[in-house]
């Protein structure tokens, strides 16, 4: 089993690299798969690419840089990093590390029964190592109730940075992928959802990240007209008849 590992990558380069080098290469590295890096750039400056390319030069060989999505969104780098994976499996993490890595020990016995699995701050036996602020607390709850009451589906966080996907299920996936913003992975799992594949929500703990916006007024209000959206979307995201065959065992209906 070959797994791709995204990083989308806005201006946070030096963190990026560095949790690379202490935490993420030497976990992975001791783990039963094969695996690359995928560094997936979405709007940097070219002084941050160049900061990149010349990092990538002290890595191994299985970490690579991407072309930088202009103009760019979080939604349209993992895109980019997911129409360039040649792996079974494709994981996008975020580059604070806010979810802890232990959480892929339980994620990599279930990778062959399901088509996404995602690590939630919300299940019974999830853990946060440090707690968000009020502010952040409050946008995370309003955001549950919004997604709930529009979208009807059965995930108690949608928006924990750490999810994996069926490469083939994947790249038919993002055809239909329209935002490239923050709300792009609940597009994701509606477009599961609604086709009928096998997902599983997985705890995980978890610690903030205080340079986060998710808490910011404009975000959260551009964050609620998705939504609104998404739901308006619903049949563009139905798979066609010839997406259905190449898929094959992989359509539930």
């Amino acid at each position: 089993m070959k797994i791709s590992f995204l990083f989308p990558e806005k201006n946070q380069g030096e963190k990026l690299i560095r949790h690379l080098k202490e935490m993420v290469l030497p976990f992975l590295d001791k783990q039963p798969i094969a695996y690359d890096v995928l560094i997936c750039p979405n709007g940097c400056s070219e002084e941050e690419m160049n900061l990149l390319e010349e990092a990538k030069k002290e890595l191994p060989l299985q970490v690579r840089v991407l072309k930088n999505v202009i103009p760019g969104g979080k939604g349209a780098g993992i895109k980019e990093g997911i129409k360039e994976a040649q792996s079974d499996f494709v994981f996008f993490m975020d580059a604070d590390m806010a979810t802890d890595l232990e959480v892929l020990n339980r994620f990599l016995p279930l990778l062959p029964q399901y088509d996404c699995i995602l690590a939630s701050r919300d299940m019974p036996d999830s853990v946060y190592v440090q707690r968000q602020p009020f502010r952040r607390r409050l946008a995370h709850w309003l955001g549950r109730i919004i997604i709930k009451m529009k979208l009807h589906m059965p995930f108690k966080d949608t928006q924990c940075g750490f999810k994996a996907y069926r490469t083939s299920v994947a790249k038919v996936m993002v055809r239909h992928q329209k935002f490239n913003g923050f709300s792009f992975d609940l597009e994701y799992l509606y477009f599961l959802t609604l086709n009928g594949f096998r997902c599983k929500e997985i705890g995980c703990k978890w610690k903030d990240d205080p340079d986060s916006t998710i808490s910011k007024k404009s975000v959260f209000i551009s964050f609620y007209q998705d939504v609104k959206q998404i739901k308006k979307n619903k049949k563009t995201y139905l798979l066609s008849k010839e997406e259905k065959e190449e898929l094959g065992g992989r359509y539930a209906h």
